[in-house]
Order: structure tokens, then C-alpha cells, then sequence
């Protein structure tokens, strides 16, 4: 397969923590190999300084969409929910416009095991695109999927995994020592860079990449051992964290049902374990890993 040089970004705000897609263009700025567009609506803030940049309407129209992505080598997906059931208008104007890779929004938990899908359905999404773009591997367009975990530091920041790094508590789900895959936005950056660079091994692939794995145990030591305070620890059953979770789901709430996803990283066979449950990209595509004091020492750096 040609090298894949001329990259289009679909979703590079500047606001808010989880913005992978701007993170995505420094990362592809700094490889120095790639002519970089962005495309965004236009009513989004979105990182432009040395890259091309296309500003569409909101509702993404299907032929504004073909007529970007002519030209382009490959299209890499870093939205989250906010296109969640419009995938289908990308992937149709990818193929129109002889796209030849196209990098899903999966960047989450292992959505190919079913058990993972079943218990966070919202992640269903994003399997389902990613069949679509397995239905049209005919047509000449090639995908990658790439799972990487939680992010683990925008999960610290957050509060999502449990740790209050100013209040230094924590919630520990039943005995702290289920071992989950994580990664770091910036990680993830460069897991996305170094499939575009390898487009070979990589085409057709769902490939899983980790800076680590961890345990909400060796997360909490990580967190005394760089603050150098000892926390206090409250504990949860995973349990009643999924019948509080699938509760909230029923209820349409699904920024607590969230919490789902973390029960799906700590229940073994879900898959979320990549380095026991799956077969980590890393080495093969030269993604670095992290030791757990170097993702909380930038936490808390800031």
C-alpha cells in the first residue's frame, strides 16, 4: 500500500480535556511526514496553527463531506458521542472520494468482545461502524480500529476512576487488584501516528495499544508515592457500581452511567485486559510504554 501522507482530522477542538484530535495534530505536527487538514464545524473552537483547516456546517452536509475529503489519503475519526449515528455519511463520502484509510472513533475499551458491548450498549456504536467499514473493504477503502483503554489521565483529572487528587480520597472497587488496560491521550496520539505510518500490518486491523496495566491499587500507591500524602480509602462492590450504572442507563443518564465502562475494564474475560486478553500493538508499531509513576507525576505536574 503507498504511504498514507495527506491526513484529514475530523474533530480537533481546543476545548475541553478529552480533546484527542488536538492532540492528534501537535503528534502528527512533530513526525514532520504528513500534510495535515482539519475539519470541523463551525461553531467548534479547533487547534489550526500550521495545518489546513476546513470549517463545515454543523450537520456535517454529505456533499461538503466528499468534496473535503477528495484528495485525502486517510480520514481519522477523534469525535466522541457528538456525531453518535451519523458515522455512516463519513464512511459513504470516504468511499466516494477514494479515500484509502479510514481510523474509526473507537479509542475506548475492547468493542469487539460482547460482553463489554452488552454492558455499556452506547459502545455498540461504535462496533457497529466499525462493521460498516469492514462491509466496504470491497470498495477499495482499508480501517483501523484502535483500542487503547481508558485514558487514564484524563480519568485522574476527571474524577472518573475514583481519585480526588486535591480531597486525596478514594473509592477502591472491591479489593483494588484487577489488572485493566490504560492509556494516555498523548500515547494514543502517537498510536494513531504510527498506524498511518505503517499502513501494511495495519490495514483491516483492529489493533490494541496500552501504556500500561494497572490496578486501582498500584493507581492509589502511584498517587501517595508522588503527592506524598496517604489517602483516604473508601470501598465499593463492582456489583453495586453496575446496578447503580444500568440504572442511570434506563433513566436516559448517561454521563453516570459511565460508570459502566470501568466495570467492563475490571471483570476478567471482558477483554480489557490487553495484555493477557488480547495481543498488544505496541512493540510492532514502536508505541512507548509508561510505568504508572510517570502518567501520575504528569497529572499532577499539570
Amino acid at each position: 500500500m503507498a504511504a498514507l501522507k495527506k491526513v484529514l482530522v475530523i474533530g480537533a477542538s481546543t476545548s475541553g480535556m478529552a480533546n484527542l484530535g488536538a492532540s492528534l495534530v501537535e503528534e502528527l505536527k512533530a513526525d514532520g511526514t504528513f500534510e495535515i487538514t482539519v475539519l470541523s464545524r463551525k461553531s467548534s473552537p479547533t487547534a489550526t496553527k500550521g495545518v489546513n483547516l476546513v470549517k463545515v456546517d454543523d450537520s456535517f452536509p454529505q456533499g461538503d463531506l466528499e468534496k473535503v475529503f477528495t484528495g485525502q489519503d486517510a480520514v481519522v475519526m477523534t469525535t466522541s458521542f457528538q456525531l453518535f449515528g451519523q458515522e455512516d455519511k463519513f464512511i459513504d463520502a470516504a468511499v466516494k472520494a477514494g479515500v484509502k484509510r479510514f481510523i474509526s472513533s473507537d479509542f475506548t475499551s475492547n468493542t469487539t468482545n460482547m460482553d463489554t458491548l452488552a454492558m455499556f450498549p452506547m459502545m455498540g456504536g461504535k462496533a457497529r461502524v466499525n462493521g460498516e467499514l469492514k462491509a466496504k473493504e470491497s470498495t477499495g477503502l482499508t480501517w483501523t480500529a484502535i483500542s487503547t483503554g481508558i485514558f487514564l489521565d484524563i480519568g485522574l483529572m476527571t474524577g472518573f476512576v475514583g481519585y480526588d487528587l486535591k480531597g486525596h480520597t478514594a473509592t477502591i472497587w472491591d479489593d483494588g487488584n484487577a489488572k485493566f488496560s490504560v492509556s494516555t491521550k498523548a500515547n494514543v496520539a502517537k498510536a494513531i501516528t504510527r498506524v498511518l505510518r505503517n499502513p501494511e500490518i495495519t490495514a483491516n486491523q483492529h489493533v490494541f495499544v496500552s501504556s500500561l496495566e494497572t490496578s486501582m491499587n498500584e493507581i492509589l500507591s502511584g498517587l501517595e508515592k508522588g503527592q506524598g500524602v496517604k489517602y483516604d480509602i473508601s470501598y465499593t462492590k463492582l456489583e453495586d457500581e453496575v446496578a447503580f450504572g444500568k440504572s442511570m442507563l434506563a433513566k436516559g443518564d448517561f454521563m453516570k452511567a459511565h460508570k459502566l465502562v470501568l466495570a467492563a475494564s475490571l471483570i476478567p474475560g471482558y477483554g480489557n485486559n490487553f495484555a493477557e486478553e488480547e495481543k498488544l500493538w505496541n512493540d510492532v508499531l514502536g508505541v512507548p510504554r509508561e510505568s504508572i509513576d510517570e502518567v501520575v507525576g504528569k497529572v499532577i505536574r499539570g
